[in-house]
């Protein structure tokens, strides 16, 4: 069977779903049939069609039988997004795919309601792609009936099973905060493309960049043999924040800071208890269990957090650990600027108090709360320069604050000269090993740079800790313009993309289920 491929179209929102079966597929049927379709011919009606992304709702081993194992690059290769949910023939989806749902489904709602296409396949194009097409028209206002009788006619004899059917009935509208969603996706997933950038040539000076890569650097992420994107401890311990924010806010309906400082460094031990080996008492796992052995991985762990968790990772500003003012501290506090119902304010003393307890120098705890206050402000809805305003005022109320109030002044300063080259002026900022250079770097790269590409490669390419630098300005950015301009094909090739999803859903689920954090 080789005529052309067709697309069954499904009005959604102000777009359209389109509706087929697999691309490509070569196979002797379940029920008889001959495939012997072009996978090149197919992905060109796909592109004429208007598509600007494609889900596949197979699994890995049907594409594998089919002969388009494939099918991502080739999607990519046409510049399309490709977006993978396996869902088992003639079931419904899993936790799996709802974890992946919680970028995915955000994704594609917010293409449809901008009048994009998105086209849905699985093998036959029937029971799968019929009522995940008819979830996404619940999701965006059609009730259940309607939206089940509407991809019916749209596409005679889809949703197929009874199963199938009743997970349909069973869909609601999206309650996620779009705005709000859409700046967590953009933070978490923006910092963790830019450490995975900036991983591949931590620790290299720029000429040894330059020989490696040319002349412009590392413009792409490095992939391992798996296909990922590894990211350094800099996500690691992003993701273990955001854990412990979680576990503390879920099990309580109104959490002091002390509690959350608690929950927080908690997580933090339970990082560093997966680096040793070492088993600690009252070990809080539980919310990243199933990544165990993902996030054991030695990826480059700073001294400082080591040696800091080690002893306990009691620091305050009061009563410093350490005089360290390294940028383990801020690199890992994003996710504090995320809870949605906390003021920038309150942000700035959470990151400063959770970064003070492995960095003692008021440098490396209050760059942290500067990070974190700039993040909860473009949350917010406030633009970078007064996101950034307002930070800096809280800084100024700290002892200590002054190198880092300067740091990120001469940031702002060389963002603004249009006689300065952009290495250059990363060169006057420093290298990025303490927390106001890291700071100063990544926000002069998120402010200046053109789109998120830019911005991620500027502050990988120089010879500093190209990785923390980078995931600084993927968080800013992100949280400041969203999933704007983050290459999709860089986010699913995270290799702690599935975790991210995780505490990704958390936070935006927090935003939705709770009125307010005291």
């Amino acid at each position: 069977m080789t005529h052309p491929l067709e697309i069954d179209e499904l009005a959604c929102g102000a777009g359209v779903v389109g509706m087929t079966l697999c691309p490509g597929k070569r196979v002797q049927s379940y029920f008889g049939g001959h495939w012997e379709r072009n996978l090149a011919a197919d992905m060109g009606v796909v592109a004429d069609w208007g598509a600007t992304a494609v889900v596949t709702l197979m699994e890995g081993f049907e594409l594998e039988q089919l002969g388009v194992g494939n099918l991502g690059n080739l999607v990519e290769a046409v510049e399309l997004d490709w977006h993978h949910l396996p869902i088992p023939d003639m079931q419904v989806p899993d936790e799996r795919f709802e974890r992946r749902w919680t970028y995915t489904g955000h994704v594609v709602r917010s293409k449809l309601a901008s009048g994009e296409r998105v086209l849905l396949h699985c093998r036959g194009g029937f029971g799968r792609t019929g009522m995940i097409a008819a979830r996404l028209a619940i999701e965006l206002g059609v009730a259940p009936d309607a939206a089940l009788r509407a991809v019916r006619v749209a596409r005679p004899g889809t949703v197929e099973t009874p199963l199938q059917e009743a997970y349909v009935r069973a869909c609601r509208p999206s309650q996620a905060d779009d705005a709000h969603a859409e700046r967590v996706l953009g933070c978490l997933l923006g910092g963790a493309v830019g450490d995975a950038l900036g991983y591949a040539v931590e620790f290299n000076t720029r000429p040894q960049i330059q020989h490696r890569y040319g002349g412009d650097g590392i413009r792409h992420p490095e992939f391992n043999r798996a296909g990922e994107a590894e990211v350094s401890d800099d996500t690691q311990m992003t993701l273990f924040t955001a854990d412990g924010l979680l576990r503390c806010l879920v099990h309580a309906d109104d959490v002091d800071q002390g509690k959350i400082l608690d929950a927080v460094r908690d997580a933090t031990l339970a990082w560093y208890a997966l680096q040793t080996g070492v088993r600690l008492p009252n070990d809080t796992r539980q919310g990243l269990t199933r990544y165990a052995t993902l996030l054991a991985k030695s990826q480059a762990p700073g001294t400082t957090c080591m040696n800091a968790c080690a002893a306990g990772a009691t620091g305050t500003p009061e009563d410093p650990i350490n005089n360290s003012k390294g940028c383990g501290g801020v690199m890992r506090v994003a996710p504090v600027g995320l809870l949605h119902e906390l003021t920038p304010t309150r942000a700035f003393d959470l990151a400063a108090r959770s970064a003070a307890q492995t960095h003692g120098h008021p440098s490396g705890y209050l760059s942290a709360g500067v990070l974190a206050a700039v993040v909860s402000g473009l949350c917010g809805g406030l633009d970078l320069d007064a996101a950034l305003a307002d930070a800096l005022g809280l800084a100024s109320r700290w002892s200590g604050c002054a190198e880092t109030v300067a740091a990120v002044r001469q940031a702002e300063v060389l963002s603004a000269s249009h006689s300065i080259d952009h290495h250059e002026a990363i060169v006057q900022l420093g290298e990025g090993w303490v927390g106001e250079e890291a700071l100063a770097i990544g926000l002069y790269c998120a402010m200046v740079a053109s789109d998120f590409r830019e911005a991620v490669r500027m502050a990988s390419n120089h010879g500093g800790d190209s990785d923390s630098t980078a995931s600084i300005a993927g968080q800013i950015r992100g949280a400041w313009k969203g999933l704007d301009g983050i290459p999709n094909a860089w986010i699913r090739r995270l290799d702690v993309f599935e975790a991210l999803l995780d505490v990704a859903g958390g936070l935006i689920g927090q935003a939705t289920d709770r009125s307010g954090v005291t």
